[in-house]
């Protein structure tokens, strides 16, 4: 179709009005229920304008973007409404519609008061594929939304070039990640560190993260792992007039599978180097090779920086061609060497170097890898050490975790106190408990007072990385061991959201009582409280040069405390700790 005629068919689209609102669910995967629908706009069912890039493309190109937004935006709330959905409405604004001197200002708030709608009901979503030249006029443009009582997002972060600078200038209540780092998330460790950096800032910033595009239960059990709560993406609901209400349970049911930790650096792999200078003869290297059976490989550097490696198969490969030796044996050896060895720093977990070893762009898993310190050759690694490592790990691991959870048990639990002590890291160590936990089994049963505690245990999980510990004590206890700040803020997070969660192991009679009745440790029948999650949290001044003995005493002091607490938290400090 010709430009002229594209034109003729938007004109006709926007004077008849042949736009169809479809919507696509957000759930909160925590409580399992619909947050809100984001607003989607289509044209006519066989116009060659039907598909929103070619139908937003057109109209852009014509300057009738506004006019086609306002339309858009008319025909959501009126759907929204008659469909009687409930939840926040996300509706999409581009930067340039926005701005347009024509843009009709107070419309959307009209058209909200017609439909007996709320406007903090309602999200504004920037998207970031649409840049906009001029931020401050468009944070004029956003506050006059905020103003009339509006909710702001930013979509599709990490999509273009301004989006931290967007979202530093303009303050959004929402963060919605563009959909290439959720694709496959559950395997790309990259994606997964994106996604976790984006989760703790927003905590600080009191801004909720929505991860759209999932279409996979790996990517949404990742997620939920990472501690994003707010999802959307096919495999939740797609896009329609009618659209999913409800959100199968089964979806976030799925075991999680505990994040190893090889808290081990790539320093514990190092030996040292058979080392030669750039301009090292081929024929030299062969004679390394042949005196040493064992050696693998000979690390090229200048004033101890590497610059490749040589390695014995390559060596023997040149020189078994006819001819090979004559030909190759008085050439240099940075003529021949790996430039493109890996090169990792000494204080990369092992995990790290695992994932930069078999990272997608990798054709074939390099058997060396050159080891540095502040840019400095100081030795070299092999992959098979690095494998065996791991896998004495994982079986140490597995011997040793929780049978229930398979989350580490005590043994891993002092190991990993050991380790910060080593390495004279500071560190917060939450301990929790759930109160009123004896009558909930005694009523329910064993089986589903394990529920309750694969519950903990998966919330907890959630806020698990190379900086934060997780591990079970045994029966409802677990401890989380961070040496980042974020362990007081995961701490309260978790306590809330075992809150939200609860509802659904309890009947409804007790429920709707708040108590169950059953008996006390002195036999009595009495009215107990709904179990509840506690914590009790030390902080790094606490921690810092106590022996296990003295841990174990104070963390006991702060869960007893935080039993009392009207929250379920309590953070025990120097001054309290002298009194304690």
């Amino acid at each position: 179709m010709s430009v002229i005629d594209l034109e003729k068919e938007l004109t006709k689209i926007i004077n008849k009005q042949s736009i169809k609102a479809i919507f696509q669910p957000i759930f909160n995967i925590g409580n399992q229920k619909v947050h809100g629908f984001e607003a989607l706009s289509r044209g006519p069912e066989h116009s060659t304008l039907y598909s929103p890039v070619p139908l937003f493309k057109t109209a852009e190109h014509h300057g009738k973007l506004s006019e086609l937004e306002t339309l858009c935006r008319s025909i959501s709330i009126n759907a929204f409404k008659t469909s009687k959905l409930n939840g926040k409405l996300f509706i999409n604004i581009s930067p340039k519609a926005l701005l347009d001197p024509e843009h009709p200002k107070g419309l959307t708030l009209q058209l909200l008061n017609q439909m007996g709608l709320r406007p903090e009901d309602v999200v504004i979503e920037l998207s970031e594929q649409y840049p906009a030249d001029d931020i401050d006029l468009l944070k004029d443009c956003l506050n006059h939304y905020r103003n009339q009582g509006f909710l702001t997002a930013i979509d599709d972060l990490g999509a273009g070039y301004s989006g931290l600078r967007l979202w530093s200038e303009l303050s959004p209540d929402y963060v919605k990640i563009d959909r290439h780092f959720i694709h496959q998330i559950d395997s790309t460790a990259v994606k997964q560190e994106f996604v976790r950096s984006i989760v703790e800032l927003c905590q600080n910033l009191t801004c909720k993260v929505i991860a759209e595009g999932i279409e996979t239960p790996a990517e949404l059990t990742m997620l939920k792992q990472l501690g994003v709560t707010y999802c959307q993406g096919y495999l939740l609901g797609r896009p329609n007039a009618k659209p999913n209400t409800y959100m199968d349970s089964a979806l976030v049911s799925i075991p999680m599978a505990p994040q190893n930790r090889y808290c081990e650096t790539a320093e514990s792999l190092c030996v040292p180097a058979n080392i030669a200078t750039p301009d090292t003869k081929l024929k030299q290297l062969s004679e390394q090779f042949i005196n040493q059976p064992a050696l693998q490989a000979i690390v090229i550097a200048d004033n101890a920086q590497a610059q490749g490696i040589v390695s014995r198969n390559h060596i023997l490969e040149l020189f078994s061609t006819p001819y090979g030796r004559a030909l190759h044996e008085n050439h240099p050896a940075n003529a021949v060497m790996d430039k493109q060895v890996l090169q990792i720093d000494a204080c990369e977990p092992l995990s790290t170097v695992s994932q930069l070893l078999t990272s997608e762009h990798s054709t074939t898993v390099a058997q060396q890898f050159i080891i540095l310190r502040h840019d400095k050759l100081i030795g070299i690694g092999h992959t098979k050490d690095l494998l065996q490592r791991i896998t004495e790990h994982r079986i140490k691991v597995a011997r040793h975790a929780n049978p229930l959870s398979n989350l580490p048990g005590n043994v891993p639990i002092q190991e990993e106190l050991k380790r910060l002590r080593a390495q004279k890291k500071s560190f917060y160590l939450a301990y929790f408990d759930l109160c009123h936990f004896k009558p909930y089994n005694d009523i329910y049963g064993f089986s589903r007072g394990d529920e309750v505690i694969m519950e903990v245990a998966n919330l907890l999980t959630q806020h698990q990385h190379e900086r934060c510990f997780v591990g079970h004590v045994g029966g409802d206890d677990f401890v989380m061991i961070c040496t980042c700040f974020e362990a007081i803020n995961h701490s309260q997070a978790i306590i809330e959201q075992f809150e939200h969660s609860k509802r659904a192991f309890y009947s409804e009679e007790h429920w709707l009582a708040q108590t169950i009745h059953a008996k006390d440790r002195q036999d009595n029948m009495v009215d107990h409280p709904l179990i509840s999650l506690c914590v009790g949290v030390l902080s790094p001044e606490v921690t810092v040069n106590t022996t296990d003995h003295e841990l174990s005493m104070l963390s006991a002091e702060a869960k007893k405390q935080a039993k009392f607490a009207k929250n379920g938290f309590y953070a025990l400090n120097h001054s309290q700790q002298k009194t304690a």
